[in-house]
């Protein structure tokens, strides 16, 4: 039998009412979900949204406010203030930090650390906090080039984490939340030129930003949308975690993040770092292009920072490696060739974590030594990265050429070092990234 038009009316209003006794059932019961902090990016596949707040819950509770223009920082002026010197920090969600409150992140003890200290001649600095979870380098030079300079820093530096960064430079890797979305670097004729494919994904059109902007903004304000978006990313956070096993169990290693300690066999991750190599190289032609100064840091790994020495011992043999330190001397090698000061995180923090038998990842018994850096870790890190500052204030000047076509090639002091760990790196200018 057919419906009644009464019983139609009955069924509709029924579903009408549903979302709106839940709705009132989550506030009544006072819960709360993680807010929709990214949303997508044509030019970078994703950002952090523009004043959105809330708690995160992930690794540990904590209030998260996104800065007016984006990032999680205090909120900054494009124009620079008289006598300061200013530095840019790009990473990913080691430097975003949303596990620890927003005054104990690296980045703002750090800033606290050198006005303390006066290093600077004097002058007041800041320290301007780009991370963004997720990003790979490639993803942190288009920061770099379309964001980063409307701020006129002094100092750009890099916060590399090489048990992601690396393998985050190629498509077959990466382990972001959905690799498809991120735009990647190839080498093509010699050159490293930007695969922008990315950008034909139907979720990154104009209409449909437009439409999943709508959402988010309808989802900051209505529960029931907060629980379906939960459970979203829940799913993706799976996925995403189940592709990477395969990956790493199709390299051979338990954890992808081990790949970083041995000389790369797989051939996914000798194209890896020779990406990421041009990429280092290309960001300090960006930078010194722009009359500023570019330094790396890289920061400690969870092995790297085990209290315990026979844990450490323990996994170096399963991997077969003397060391954890294989990343960090190839790119401080890359960085002694090619004239770009290094900061290596992983001795004065691994030295401190064994004789205080502390972990620096983790925030509870359930989670020692996983995760991101604890309040611990994040103090650490500034300390480390502002002694090394304040030690060598100014590095020597770039040596940079600059073609008619506003291309940038780097004059090494030794030539033949520098072609043996990357091939000439030739990046447009921003209007001019090749597509692949």
């Amino acid at each position: 039998m057919q419906p009644t038009k009464k019983e139609l009316l009955l069924a509709a209003l029924v579903f009408l009412a549903l979302p709106v006794l839940g709705e009132f059932a989550l506030r009544v019961a006072q819960l709360q979900f993680e807010p929709q902090l990214y949303g997508p990016d044509q030019d970078r596949g994703w950002t952090l949204r523009p004043g959105v707040s809330g708690v995160v819950s992930v690794e540990t509770r904590q209030f998260v406010r996104i800065s007016s223009r984006g990032f999680r920082d205090e909120e900054r002026s494009y124009d620079k203030p008289s006598n300061t010197f200013r530095i840019a920090v790009l990473g990913n969600s080691w430097t975003e930090a949303l596990q620890v409150p927003l005054e104990k992140t690296y980045t703002s003890v750090l800033q606290q650390k050198l006005n303390e200290g006066r290093c600077f001649a004097g002058k007041r600095v800041e320290v301007l906090n780009f991370g963004v979870a997720g990003y790979s380098t490639a993803q942190e030079l288009l920061l770099l080039q379309q964001e980063v300079w409307k701020y006129r820093p002094d100092l750009v530096l890099l916060a590399f984490y090489p048990a992601r960064d690396i393998a985050n430079n190629v498509r077959e890797l990466n382990n972001a939340l959905d690799p498809e979305r991120s735009p990647y670097f190839i080498y093509r004729g010699g050159q490293l030129v930007l695969d922008d494919s990315f950008r034909s994904l139907p979720a990154l059109q104009s209409r449909q930003i437009a439409i999943q902007n709508l959402g988010y903004q309808l989802d900051d304000h209505i529960r029931v949308l907060q629980a379906v978006h939960a459970l979203q990313r829940f799913g993706k956070i799976r996925i995403a975690m189940a592709a990477a096993k395969e990956r790493a169990e199709k390299s051979g290693v338990d954890n992808l993040e081990y790949a970083i300690y041995a000389p790369p066999s797989l051939p996914s991750m000798q194209s890896a770092w020779k990406v990421t190599e041009g990429l280092l190289l290309a960001m300090r032609e960006e930078t010194a292009v722009h009359g500023a100064e570019f330094r790396i840091v890289t920061l400690a790994t969870r092995p790297q920072v085990m209290p315990d020495p026979e844990k450490r011992a323990e996994l170096m043999q399963k991997l077969g490696v003397p060391d954890f330190a294989y990343a960090d001397q190839r790119i401080k090698q890359l960085g002694e060739i090619s004239g770009i000061p290094v900061i290596n995180l992983a001795p004065p923090l691994s030295t401190h974590a064994e004789t205080h038998h502390v972990y620096l990842n983790g925030f509870n018994s359930s989670n020692l030594g996983a995760g991101h850096w604890n309040e611990t870790g994040h103090r650490l890190a500034a300390e480390a990265i502002a002694a090394a500052l304040c030690a060598t204030p100014s590095a020597l000047p770039n040596h940079v050429n600059t073609s008619r076509e506003g291309k940038i090639s780097v004059v090494p002091a030794n030539r033949q070092r520098y072609r043996a760990l990357a091939p000439e790196v030739s990046v447009p200018r921003p209007k001019e990234v090749s597509p692949a």
